[in-house]
């Protein structure tokens, strides 16, 4: 049974859609298909290619780190072993200048004891120069040590019970014969009660020493220095207050710091060597306490505080200053 013209016309196109169908994926698979393989295949070997020069830079790069990690591991142990002996070679200077500087003040004890007293003459003068060239000496062999021993691990605090009060006393009294030479009014205020602390005596009375000959020296002729301590349990603080040139804000975090000395006075720059101070911060540290310095800024004098725990914790509440 033959169908009528228009069934035979959709077979007709049917027929023609399915043929251009095949051939349209036949050419795609042919040619489009095989130059999409192709460029796929040459994008993946250009990739693999940049990967390889990656690798390589990589490489190198890395050849190079470890030449300069290994340079810097030398240089850091040449460091260490500078510093280890530039400590050494404070340590024994420090050690064996002392015996000709005691030989040095004895004698010249001993010729003062000798001459007119109060005769003004120039050979009294001399030794009198001599003596006070010889104590700053000394005063300077004592901080070499102790930078020293800071700088090998080697500074340890002894922790024995002690009146506070009593230290501080003793050394406002030794003090006040500085204090007194230069027209410096020395005021201590006592605390009402006796405060009883566990820490290392010596070096406490060294921290509070040079606070107090710090601002007596830095206190303008007639000036005035005040210390005063409080028990705020579990804490002893301590202040020393001047009414001398002041410090600059800028100055204040960097005055603990070894060797450094303020411009802000530069006649009296030369008094010192900037290290009483840092030694300051690490025995108070080293008592598990802290130390600081407020200044309104220059011309209004300063006070320096240090607090620490009266009985050695793990972690007290802190001061209030």
């Amino acid at each position: 049974m033959v169908g009528t013209p228009w069934q035979m016309v959709v077979a007709y196109v049917v027929i023609i859609a399915s043929s251009l169908s095949l051939l349209t994926y036949w050419i795609t698979k042919k040619f489009v298909l095989r130059k999409m393989n192709r460029t796929i295949m040459k994008a993946e070997h250009n990739y693999q290619q940049q990967i390889a020069s990656l690798q390589m830079q990589l490489s190198g790069k890395v050849t190079v780190l470890e030449g300069m990690v290994n340079k810097l591991r030398l240089s850091n142990q040449e460091l260490t072993r500078l510093n280890e002996i530039r400590s050494k070679f404070m340590s024994i200077v420090a050690h064996d200048l002392r015996q000709p500087l005691s030989s040095i003040q004895g004698f010249a004890s001993v010729l003062m004891m000798d001459g007119p007293q109060g005769s003004g003459n120039n050979d009294q003068i001399a030794l009198n120069n001599i003596l006070k060239a010889t104590d700053n000496m000394n005063m300077l062999m004592a901080d070499l040590m102790d930078i020293s021993m800071i700088e090998s691990g080697r500074f340890k605090m002894d922790g024995q019970p002690f009146t506070f009060n009593t230290l501080v006393s003793d050394v406002v009294t030794l003090q006040a014969v500085n204090a007194q030479k230069k027209g410096i009014f020395l005021q201590k205020y006592d605390y009402p009660k006796d405060i009883t602390v566990t820490a290392d005596r010596f070096r406490l009375s060294q921290v509070l020493s040079n606070l107090i000959g710090n601002a007596i020296k830095f206190a303008p002729q007639g000036g005035r220095v005040e210390v005063s301590y409080y028990d705020e349990d579990p804490y002893l603080v301590c202040r020393v207050s001047d009414n001398g040139p002041g410090i600059l804000h800028t100055e204040k975090e960097k005055i603990f710091q070894k060797f450094h000395q303020s411009d802000n006075n530069r006649n009296l720059k030369k008094q010192g060597w900037g290290l009483g101070l840092s030694i300051a911060q690490e025995i108070v540290n080293a008592h598990g306490g802290e130390i600081g310095v407020e200044s309104a800024g220059l011309g209004q004098g300063a006070m320096f505080w240090f607090a620490f725990p009266k009985v050695p914790v793990a972690s007290p509440a802190k001061p209030t200053v």
